[in-house]
């Protein structure tokens, strides 16, 4: 008889099983007749419509072969063999993999009877047994090898199926998938069930559990460590790609979408990673009221002095740029929460919405409030600092301290930072506040772990676009699953290995950086700290212009706006044209008379002002500063945005067409670069001194955007404080960087003892779970072994 040799997908066979059946189950079979299977066939034909007609899902019964996967598949049986092949034989044509089922039942050589349902195992049983998954709950007329199985687990459905059909050379249907589907619902349902049961009896299966010790080199504290400032750094983000496309009806309105048509499914998947989605509601921000002990509190409690405008400059956080997604998709992307070594803590599903602080909040809470209970039933010593970082870590500490979360969140000593990449594009009091190269105890660290983490996870998009919410929360926990315990845990040692190296590389620049400080009369690292202090001080008290500054130089434009007007009124009146022109300046006149009025007694002014007057040169010169400062914040503006883009085109998994899109939007940057320093050069030369007119070339060159924050200040004394020398504040830079990198030796000196002491309690403790229950769960014991 042919030999089947595991190609994928088959028809599963109606003949007998020829394998190694022994003799207890021959002789239950001996007496089942052609009417018998006949009639078998017609109840599940009969079940089959039931279940149709009803509009119910009957999903599998795993747990009547769990036992015979574990056994078999990968426990201490094997598989019955044929030639020498662990396979299920059947006719098998040329190209090979799919057949036909056959009707009839076919007599077995001597005293062998043919299959059936047994009174002890079900036929799906049997199949797995064989080493096959079925494709339908009921009638098994196609079957998945459970290698192949093995082989898609982190492949996609219809490419991989594609290939098998390119393989065994016969024409892809789309049905193949429905069925691939089908079965490798049921295997991960087997895969699951077992790691929960392994879970189960390591004591590790409390919902909490994962996220608390995700990470050996950050949860793994051991006896007599030396106390970091920061005992976990964190970062989280959102990712807009892994959206889901939500099904609906065709509508015959364009403006308005069809019903939804998705069919229920009471699976949830990924429960280990994501986060309830009723969770992350309470947590929106029209839902505080609801918060118990809460008070709406006064806009001046803010502590954290974020500024204004850094929320402004990431478009995921505008409610425009969803808009178009909401009529399309249900998940609009994914919220996702790691330590700084790329393991996952937590995961979010952002539901028609983009990227809001709801999801942050959520998170902190479900993640602070695990750790409080953690350390009260342990009976731990007070909690450490924890730092997580975000893209608009200053406004979301904003929102963190008018929250109800603030007193959790106090007592849990966390704080909002900002990562390197993204802190760079926040102005210079921010960065003072939040970016980590100014935060003591942060070390080498940018906390810029989930862009690497993304342009990873991208890959999935294609797969989860047009999936079911279950399918698509499958896919990506079992991604992050296999990430975390093949890819992270693997990369941890190579990661402080690199991290070591670069800070010890950066050390030996040790020496020049304190000779250039002596140089310049810097005889302590202390000073270099006040001079952060003076500048913090500086910038707190020039953060906004006073109202009535604001209204003298509004008064200002008006009254020159209005001695226009008055001479355009004195020209001669020669045309149509002119005459209605006229009368449209009249118009004007009478208007601005009005706002100079209102003005003129808002400012409590006694008398009017004129050119000639003190006050309206005042005013004069602190509207060409005005001026001045907005060009600037204008060229800071495009200067950001390029920043970002051509970081997006150097990114890795950045397409052919996306770096086109990118190359385009660059030179229309780059014009738009060159009129605002067109416009920056004008407001400089009207200014008392002039200022230092800038090129293109230079303002491209600026290395931070925090640079322009100086060009800012129309104060000459500014440029004479030795904090804002410019290569003083390089010298700055780099001694901090010096700093920092003690600092991560520190924190990588712990981190090593941590995962060193890790590997070998872990393998002592599985070792002794295993052998413990080896003798009355042989085959959960093996699996034990396996997850070791």
């Amino acid at each position: 008889m042919p030999v089947f040799r595991d190609s994928g997908i088959v028809r599963a066979p109606a003949r007998p099983l020829r394998g190694n059946v022994d003799g207890q189950t021959r002789s239950k079979m001996r007496n089942y007749t052609h009417s018998q299977a006949n009639q078998h066939k017609k109840n599940l034909e009969k079940e089959r419509q039931d279940s149709a007609k009803s509009n119910k899902i009957n999903f599998p019964d795993f747990n009547a072969y769990l036992d015979i996967y574990r056994e078999n598949l990968d426990g201490e049986g094997d598989l019955p063999t044929i030639d020498g092949e662990g396979s299920c034989p059947t006719s098998t044509s040329a190209g090979g993999g799919i057949e036909e089922a056959e009707e009839e039942w076919e007599d077995i050589e001597d005293e062998e009877t043919r299959l059936f349902k047994e009174a002890e195992q079900t036929y799906r049983a049997l199949l797995v047994r064989q080493g096959y998954f079925p494709c339908s709950p009921l009638l098994h007329k196609s079957v998945i090898s459970t290698r192949t199985l093995e082989l898609y687990h982190h492949l996609l459905y219809a490419p991989f199926v594609r290939a098998l059909c390119d393989l065994h050379g016969i024409r892809f249907r789309n049905h193949l998938c429905v069925q691939f589907s089908e079965a490798y619902d049921a295997f991960r349902a087997v895969k699951t069930s077992i790691l929960s049961s392994i879970k189960t009896v390591l004591g590790r299966d409390s919902p909490d559990w994962r996220s608390l010790n995700a990470c050996p080199a950050c949860q793994y504290p051991t006896a007599g460590e030396s106390e970091l400032e920061f005992e976990m750094l964190a970062a989280m983000d959102g990712n807009d790609s892994l959206k889901r496309v939500e099904r609906r009806e065709a509508s015959g309105d364009t403006s308005t979408p069809g019903r939804v048509k998705e069919r229920y499914d009471p699976r949830v998947g990924g429960r280990d990673y994501f986060l309830d989605p009723k969770e992350v509601d309470e947590w929106d921000i029209k839902n505080w009221r609801n918060q118990e002990g809460w008070k709406e509190p006064a806009p001046q409690l803010s502590k954290t002095g974020a500024e204004k405008g850094c929320e402004d400059r990431w478009e995921n956080m505008k409610k425009s740029h969803t808009e178009a997604d909401r009529g399309i998709f249900d998940e609009t992307g994914i919220f996702v929460a790691t330590c700084r070594h790329m393991f996952v803590l937590w995961a979010l599903d952002m539901i028609k919405s983009g990227e809001q602080r709801k999801y942050a909040l959520a998170f902190l809470h479900r993640f602070l409030s695990a750790i409080k209970e953690e350390r009260a039933n342990l009976g731990l010593r007070s909690p450490g600092k924890k730092a997580f970082g975000y893209d608009i870590g200053c406004q979301l500490q904003t929102t963190l301290d008018t929250s109800p979360l603030q007193p959790l969140a106090e007592e849990e000593n966390a704080r909002m930072v900002t990562g390197s990449l993204h802190g760079h594009a926040h102005n210079r009091l921010c960065q003072l506040k939040f970016l980590l190269s100014y935060i003591n105890g942060c070390g080498l660290e940018d906390l810029e772990v989930l862009e690497r983490l993304f342009s990873l996870s991208n890959a999935l998009a294609m797969a989860i676009r047009h999936a079911s919410k279950f399918h698509r929360r499958q896919m990506i926990s079992s991604w992050f699953y296999h990430h975390d315990n093949f890819e992270a845990y693997a990369n941890l040692s190579k990661f402080i290995y690199n991290n070591y190296r670069q800070a010890l590389t950066i050390l030996e620049a040790k020496d020049s950086v304190i000779s250039r400080m002596r140089a310049i009369g810097v005889l302590d690292g202390k000073e270099i700290f006040g001079w952060l202090d003076e500048e913090k001080e500086y910038l707190e008290s020039r953060r906004e212009e006073p109202e009535e500054d604001l209204n003298r130089m509004d008064l200002y434009v008006k009254q020159v706006k209005l001695m226009n007007v008055a001479l355009t009124l004195r020209l001669p009146i020669r045309t149509n044209a002119v005459e209605q022109t006229m009368r449209h300046e009249q118009e004007k006149e009478e208007k601005l008379m009005s706002e100079v009025h209102f003005l003129e007694r808002r400012l409590e002014l006694k008398e009017p002002w004129t050119e000639d007057s003190e006050e309206w040169k005042k005013a004069e010169e602190m509207f060409k500063n005005h001026s001045y400062r907005k060009a600037v914040n204008r060229l800071e503006g495009l200067i950001v945005a390029r920043i970002f883009e051509l970081s997006k085109m150097h990114m890795a998994g950045t397409g052919y067409k996306m770096r086109q899109h990118l190359g385009k939007a660059l030179k229309t940057r780059s014009k738009a670069i060159q009129e605002a320093v067109r416009t920056y050069n004008t407001a400089a030369a009207k200014l008392s001194p002039p200022r230092e007119a800038l090129s293109y070339d230079e303002v491209v060159e600026k290395a931070y955007v925090s640079e322009l924050d100086f060009l800012k200040d129309t104060d000459s004394n500014i440029h004479e404080k030795i904090w804002a020398v410019p290569a003083n504040r390089v010298l700055m830079t780099e001694y901090f960087k010096l700093f920092r990198a003690s600092e991560e030796l520190d924190r990588l000196h712990v981190e090593i003892h941590r995962l060193l002491t890790y590997m070998k309690e872990e393998q002592e403790y599985l070792r002794a779970v295993e052998l413990n229950i080896s003798e009355n769960n042989p085959q959960l014991a093996y699996q034990v072994s396996l997850y070791r």
